[in-house]
């Protein structure tokens, strides 16, 4: 099984009466479009698109979906948080230690709480990891971030994206095959941004 997690196109606020006004920009357009166009060209079997519900990672797959053909799905667990995720990370004490005794956790469990709705999704994203599928994941840079941390156990570990980065990975004969982080090989450097 294949997941290609995916941060949405570059957004702005706008001021708006609902809470989720973020838009994809003119660039955040363009980026999505290189992306689709990459993907087109590099993954030629993807099963299935599942987005966040917010409306910059809906545009996002919008815009994939001209280029790829598969079943979209939305999932509400895929939604970001509203504060800063890096200040709710579990810190370390020292670096060398290990073990949650050596950690200094945020006063009210924010992050273990996001985490906890990020591996629902995760779960149900490999529900059957033994399948050949492919699924492009359209999220935000903390739940993507959330999932790498996830499979690689280690919560205090700040990982950010590029808009439309991906992170890449393989699950296969038991084994996460980690095959990018932050990768944007669709991007130019004038296009790269956070």
């Amino acid at each position: 099984m294949r997941l290609i997690l995916v941060r949405h196109g570059e957004a702005e606020h706008r001021i708006g009466t609902s809470g989720d006004n973020l838009y994809l920009t003119d660039r955040g357009k363009r980026q999505v479009e290189m992306l689709g166009q990459w993907l087109q060209r590099n993954e030629t079997h993807i099963d299935q698109l599942v987005t966040s519900p917010l409306l910059r990672a809906r545009e996002t797959i919008s815009i994939l979906s001209r280029y790829i053909n598969a079943p979209v799905e939305v999932d509400d667990d895929l939604r970001e948080t509203k504060r800063d995720l890096l200040m709710e990370l579990p810190r370390l004490v020292h670096p060398s230690d290990t073990g949650p005794q050596y950690y200094v956790l945020p006063h009210d469990n924010f992050y273990q709480r996001f985490a906890e709705q990020t591996r629902r999704v995760l779960n149900r994203l490999i529900e059957n990891p033994s399948s050949t599928q492919t699924v492009v994941v359209v999220c935000h840079g903390g739940t993507a971030s959330t999932m790498i941390r996830m499979v690689l156990r280690c919560h205090n570990l700040n990982i950010w994206m590029y808009c439309t980065a991906m992170h890449y990975l393989d699950w296969q004969d038991g084994l996460w095959d980690i095959r990018g982080i932050n990768y944007a090989p669709h991007l130019p450097p004038d296009m790269l941004t956070k």
